[in-house]
């Protein structure tokens, strides 16, 4: 069974998908009512993670730079996780 774009949004909350590509991670972030971010996640030279662009809803975009610190320490192909923002 296939995962629909359905399951991807939540009624609350939002699902984190963070996908690697290259040294970075493509973000995808479902909101609600079918709303969706999207953005690069990287670390600059001090080890430190970015968004470009940053994340214009201040809960996903914290709760992105959270999710790069497990994927700095344990870096993944993918990483999907359901957070409350």
């Amino acid at each position: 069974m296939t995962a629909s774009s359905d399951d991807l949004h939540p009624t609350s909350g939002a699902r984190f998908v963070l996908t690697r590509a290259g040294e970075a991670y493509e973000v995808l972030v479902c909101l609600p009512e079918g709303h969706e971010l999207r953005s690069t996640l990287a670390w600059d030279e001090r080890g430190h993670a970015t968004l470009d662009p940053p994340l214009p809803h201040q809960g996903a975009h914290d709760e992105t730079l959270k999710l790069a610190r497990v994927l700095k320490r344990t870096p993944k192909e993918r990483l999907s996780r359901w957070r409350p923002v």
